[in-house]
């Protein structure tokens, strides 16, 4: 990697929490990178409760030209904490890379980074990646066998219309993209669950996503990684932001793509209308039931009506 003088060409978003057992291998995979180009990695560490910001604070020292250090005084939370660690970075290009994952490749960004340069109207290049369980507990497999559908076998570009289409298929750690096609930064993001999709529609706004089949990162899967949720309130939480984010969605793609995201947000809007009434929380449950039955279509609305009817006379 290029020793930095000026102002980076690429700036490495790495957003890190409780990740000691793998960040030094994540920060090890971006310093491998030989480049023609300065390079920066930009850590937010969001006050982790094991020896993460330790391991960054020495990497730092070590390396005080090629890594900045965002250390807030209280956790940011996962979208706090990207967001804050995205408008850090100053590159022209934004590589990501959390934590518990790293990168296989040496020629990776440089390979990125030529392909952005002779594609104009390609905001993003991915790549192929490998997907695994920290203890082996599963046998690791590429995204492009996990998405065989999806992810061809030769490169090619992706439309916002097949991320809307397909959902989330790219590997975090395979995206580099133009920083003009994200800044500014809607608003609301921070309040959103899902961060990587809501990256894939925003940089599709402006131009196309470029992929590469080749493997040149691993994407690592464990305990304190998984994104899930077990309590009711925490799923009614989880179901609040994705309700969110989807009307968000719905408004950055074309009218004809709507019915894909009207039909999670039913879905949605069952879920919570059920978890709700758990709780007793009834006319927060009998808004939900109504947005539920009425966002699809009039037809589909008045289908689930006379079922209501139909159910309440049989009482």
């Amino acid at each position: 990697m290029v020793k930095q003088t000026t102002t980076p060409l690429v700036s490495v978003c790495c957003i890190t929490y409780n990740h000691e057992k793998f960040l030094a291998q994540a920060i090890e995979s971006v310093l491998m990178q030989e480049t023609t180009f300065a390079v920066e990695l930009v850590i937010g560490e969001d006050c982790s409760t094991d020896a993460t910001r330790q391991i960054a604070q020495d990497y730092q020292r070590r390396y005080p030209d090629r890594i900045r250090l965002l250390l807030p005084e209280r956790n940011l939370g996962v979208m706090g904490n990207i967001l804050g660690t995205l408008e850090a970075c100053t590159g022209t290009y934004i590589a990501l890379l959390e934590g518990d994952d790293y990168w296989t490749s040496p020629h990776k960004l440089q390979r990125q980074v030529d392909i952005l340069e002779s594609h104009p109207g390609c905001t993003t290049c991915i790549h192929d990646a490998e997907e695994f369980m920290d203890d082996n507990s599963i046998p690791p497999r590429l995204f492009s066998e996990k998405f065989a559908a999806i992810l061809p076998d030769t490169a090619h570009e992706f439309t916002q219309r097949d991320i809307a289409l397909h959902g989330w298929f790219i590997p975090t750690a395979s995206m580099v993209f133009r920083r003009s096609a994200l800044f500014p930064i809607p608003a609301w993001l921070k309040e959103a669950f899902s961060g990587d999709y809501s990256l894939h529609l925003l940089l599709t706004r402006t131009g196309n996503i470029y992929y590469l089949p080749e493997v040149m990162s691993r994407y690592r899967l464990h305990a304190g990684g998984i994104m899930s949720a077990t309590q009711n309130d925490r799923i009614i939480a989880r179901n609040r932001k994705q309700i969110f984010e989807t009307g968000h969605y719905k408004q950055m793609v074309e009218a004809q793509h709507h019915a894909r995201f009207d039909e999670f947000l039913e879905g949605l809007h069952f879920d919570q209308s059920k978890r709700l009434k758990a709780t007793g929380q009834t006319m927060s449950s009998y808004y939900n039931y109504y947005k539920a039955i009425s966002v699809v279509s009039p037809k589909r609305t008045i289908s689930y009506l006379k079922q209501l009817v139909y159910q309440w006379y049989k009482k």
